[in-house]
């Protein structure tokens, strides 16, 4: 038993899965769905890393900034129904500075030129998956496809980039967006929209991808593609469709810009100079 509960796959995919289910299922009628991803994301972190933090390095201030996340999302979506400019403006600035902090001893290891650019560009990215992001956040089904590619896509990206530790932390971001599409393919997708539901897997993913090039060998250019998942997963949007179909066809689209990202990796042959 102790070997099945060692096994990577459990570890990153299967349990984080089963948290994230049962969460779901309970929070399917209220506006904090988005809680059930952070719990497969915490339950991966958990199992894989523990928690300790000894060391304060680049991964474990990824899961610090995972949680401040999912608990950001939380209280917002409590306190407001839809977002204004103003709430979008400071959720895309307190991400551009989670970033930084995140890469923040990567960056001091090179010179002001590099690392300033460097700096920028991986704000930048990240703003720009929290604002492909907004433009599904109003589909709870569409936002938790979208959340699944990403997680997913991140993860592919990392193995690519020799970091099986971030591989599965972006598969446990998978898994629980793919738990919370099960529960609306099965049950409908219940209450009122949660505009918050994918943060979490925004925010995480997009520091999963940006370490992955940061430490590893994955060329920067592979992360372009993933800001288009949620434009391409809104292709798919169709309030006459049944929910199962929606979230298969959203899932389909998403998964178009992803597969690219993985394609320039997989072709770059893991040249960190490319």
């Amino acid at each position: 038993m102790e070997e099945l509960f060692n096994h990577p796959a459990v570890q990153a995919a299967a349990l984080p899965f089963a948290v994230a289910l049962i969460a779901a299922a309970l929070l399917r009628n209220t506006r904090q769905l988005g809680l059930a991803i952070a719990a497969a994301f915490l339950c991966a972190v958990a199992l894989t890393m523990g928690f300790g933090f000894e060391s304060m390095t680049s991964a474990w201030k990824l899961v610090l900034v995972g949680i401040a996340a999912a608990a950001s999302g939380a209280v917002l979506q409590s306190m407001v129904a839809q977002p204004r400019w103003a709430h979008r403006a400071i959720i895309a600035a307190a991400a551009a500075v989670a970033v930084l902090w995140v890469l923040q001893r990567i960056l001091m290891q090179r010179d002001a030129t590099t690392a300033i650019l460097a700096g920028a560009g991986a704000a930048a990215y990240c703003v720009a998956l929290l604002a492909g992001g907004e433009r599904v956040s109003r589909d709870p089904v569409c936002a938790a496809a979208v959340a699944l590619v990403m997680g997913l896509g991140s993860a592919a990206l990392a193995l690519l980039g020799a970091s099986a530790q971030l591989a599965q932390l972006g598969i446990a971001l998978g898994a629980g967006a793919g738990a919370v599409l099960l529960v609306q393919m099965l049950a409908g997708p219940g209450g009122p929209a949660a505009w918050t539901l994918g943060l979490c897997a925004q925010v995480t993913a997009a520091l999963v991808g940006l370490l992955a090039v940061a430490t590893g060998s994955l060329p920067w250019y592979c992360l372009l593609p993933l800001p288009l998942l949620a434009w391409s997963a809104r292709m798919a949007r169709g309030d006459s469709r049944p929910v199962w179909q929606r979230a298969v066809l959203s899932v389909l689209f998403a998964m178009v810009p992803a597969l690219l990202a993985v394609a320039l990796a997989w072709f770059a042959g893991g040249d960190p100079a490319a």
